[in-house]
This record gives C-alpha cells, sequence and structure tokens, in this order.
C-alpha cells in the first residue's frame, strides 16, 4: 500500500480558529484573520474545546493518494463517509492483470472531526417477526 499527501490546509489551527472568530465576534470576512496571533488562535480552539462547537474543525483538510488497497477497504471506508473519495474506476481504467483488479486507487480528503460519532456504522434495524410466523 502506497500513502501520499497531496494537499492540505498550510495552518489548520488558524483557518478553524478564523471559523470560530466568525461565530462568536462581531468580526466581517475582510478582516476576519487580523489580530489573530497564536494566543488568540489557541483561545478559540479552547473555547470551541470547552463549548463542543465542533463544525469550525471541520474547514482544516488533507487529501491522501493512496494506492494498494482492496476494493473491501473502499467499499467500508467510503461506506461511513468519514472523508470525501474519488475511487479509481473499474469500468474505465484498464488493468495489466485480474490480479491488479483486486488492488484499488483513491483520492480521499479527510476533514478532522472533533467526534467520533462518524466512524461508528449504524446497525441494520432488526426485523420482527409477524404473529403468524412465531
Amino acid at each position: 500500500m502506497l500513502v501520499q499527501l497531496i494537499s492540505y490546509t498550510a495552518e489548520p489551527e488558524k483557518t478553524i480558529a478564523a471559523a470560530a472568530k466568525l461565530c462568536y465576534s462581531d468580526a466581517h470576512i475582510e478582516t476576519l484573520l487580523d489580530g489573530l496571533t497564536p494566543e488568540k488562535t489557541a483561545a478559540f480552539l479552547q473555547r470551541l474545546s470547552d463549548v463542543g462547537h465542533a463544525s469550525p474543525i471541520e474547514h482544516a483538510s488533507f487529501t491522501f493518494g493512496i494506492e494498494g488497497v482492496s476494493r473491501t477497504f473502499l467499499a467500508q471506508v467510503t461506506r461511513h463517509r468519514i472523508a470525501s473519495f474519488s475511487v479509481q474506476s473499474q469500468r474505465y481504467v484498464a488493468t495489466a492483470s485480474p490480479v491488479s483488479a483486486c488492488r484499488a486507487s483513491a483520492m480521499c480528503v479527510w476533514r478532522i472531526s472533533a467526534t467520533s460519532s462518524r466512524l461508528r456504522s449504524r446497525p441494520s434495524p432488526r426485523r420482527r417477526r409477524s404473529s403468524s410466523t412465531r
């Protein structure tokens, strides 16, 4: 498996703090980054943590290219929607051998999340038996 970082938010903490500043101050877009020192950035991040406000954290992102993973892996990771995905098509991309058709390439954008609730799969609802089958 090959994993390569393709792009990322240059200053993720400052980006998150700017989003928080927009939520909690009368700042305007043109002046949003003004005065956002490392100390104030840390204070905004601490405030987000204290109040449980997670949405500004999603403004930071990291894009990875991944090669050599199984289609089973891709089916599971895309099922949970913890990222945005672009997957190499088996339909439009010719493979050199049948073995390579079992390996996949993908580009994934992971957004940092403050909670792991997106990682949990939802259990399928249990089917009730009808009274006639009891």
